[in-house]
Parts: C-alpha cells; structure tokens; sequence
C-alpha cells in the first residue's frame, strides 16, 4: 500500500513537471513569451525542453537503461511488434480526423495549427522538440509513470489515453465541443498504453512515437509547409 501510494504521488509529480516546466522556465529568467518573437520563444522553449529532458533521463536512468538493452538487442523484431501497434492507432486516428473534418465539418485543432507555424518557423528546433524531447519525456509520463502507479490494466490504459489525449488539446478547448478532438489524440494513446502494457518496454513505445512525429513533421514540409 505504501509503495502504491508513493508511486501515485510519483507519477501527478511526473505529470505536473511536464506540463509547468516551461512556465518555471520562463518566470525563472524572466521571460514574457508575449514580448519576444516566434524564433525567440522556440529557442527558449528548446532550451528548457532540453533541460526537462535531461532531468526525466536521470529519473528514469534505470529504466531507460535496462530497456534500451532488452529492446535494441532484437530490435527488428520488438520494433516490428511496435509498428503493428502504432499502424492501428494511425488508422484509428485517421479515421476519427476524418469524421471531426469532413462528416461534422469542424476545422483541424489548434493545437495542430501552432504546431505547423511553429515548424515553418524553426523546423530544426521543432523536430528536437517533436522527435527527441516529445516521444521520451511524454512516454516516460503517460506510459511508465501512470503504469506505475495504476495496476489494473484497464484502468491504466483508460487512464493513459485519454490523460494523453486532453493534454495535447486542453490549452486550445474554447466551446465544449472542442473536446471532440481528445478522439484522434487519445486514440493513439489508448494503443501506446495497451503496447507499453504487453511488452513492459517503454522503448516500445517510443521509438514509434518518434516515428510519427517525424513522418507528421516530413509530410507537413513536404507537402509545402516551408514553400
């Protein structure tokens, strides 16, 4: 009980680190993201991201460690596991953009839009921030630390998913209806926690968080993004 209750307040500690280390960041060093420019505001955010990330490594050492040897040693096969998972929250995702789009005709979310300026102003910085800080920190948070902390299955996966999912949109709700975007989001995080839960090996995880972020940031320059 007593280790249930620490690994509980472990993982809202986790939680809230992620979300209020670049606020702290920022009112550190005084910075007023309203007063600076776009370019400005990404270098900063980098550099606190890539503080925040070196922090989670250091919780997290062990693991990470032990994990990246279990995973990288038949890599194909664990990554090939790993692709099979991520392939159906794609298809889950897709399919749930498509009917928020096209049947109930509600624009993309503006999550997603910030995102794409961000990446037409600094893609270097974005793809640090997209590829490396984003699929490490956010796995070690939804996927590890809520695992840790929450046994039944179940309940872990709900927990993780739709945790995963409104974090990514609760900056950008205005009308209840907004919510509706937590689907593709959560999709995605409901298939991550049920393939954290079957192979117990966050890199499982975030090697194909990586890589789809990555493809997301290619297609977006590739279909004219920066032109």
């Amino acid at each position: 009980m007593k280790n249930k209750i620490i690994n509980i307040f472990k993982s809202i500690g986790i939680i809230l680190l992620l979300l209020l280390f670049s606020t702290f960041f920022f009112a550190l060093f005084n910075i007023d993201p309203k007063s600076i420019s776009d370019k400005e505001y990404l270098l900063y955010l980098t550099i606190s991201e890539f503080v925040l990330l070196i922090i989670f490594i250091l919780i997290y050492h062990k693991t990470l460690i032990k994990d990246g040897k279990n995973y990288f040693k038949d890599f194909r096969k664990n990554f090939e596991v790993s692709f099979k998972y991520w392939l159906i929250g794609f298809i889950l995702m897709i399919i749930s953009n498509i009917i928020i789009v096209y049947v109930l005709k509600l624009t993309i979310a503006d999550s997603e839009e910030i995102v794409r300026s961000y990446i037409d102003t600094s893609p270097l910085l974005m793809i640090f921030s997209t590829v490396i800080y984003a699929p490490i920190c956010e796995e070690l948070t939804f996927r590890k630390s809520i695992k840790d902390a929450i046994k039944n299955k179940w309940l872990y996966i709900l927990v993780s998913g739709l945790l995963f999912g409104y974090l990514h949109i609760a900056s950008y709700i205005n009308t209840p209806l907004d919510l509706i975007h937590i689907i593709p989001y959560s999709s995605l995080g409901i298939v991550f926690a049920l393939l954290y839960y079957k192979t117990d090996n966050i890199f499982s995880t975030i090697t194909v968080h990586a890589m789809h972020n990555l493809l997301s940031v290619l297609v977006y320059i590739l279909l004219g993004g920066l032109l």
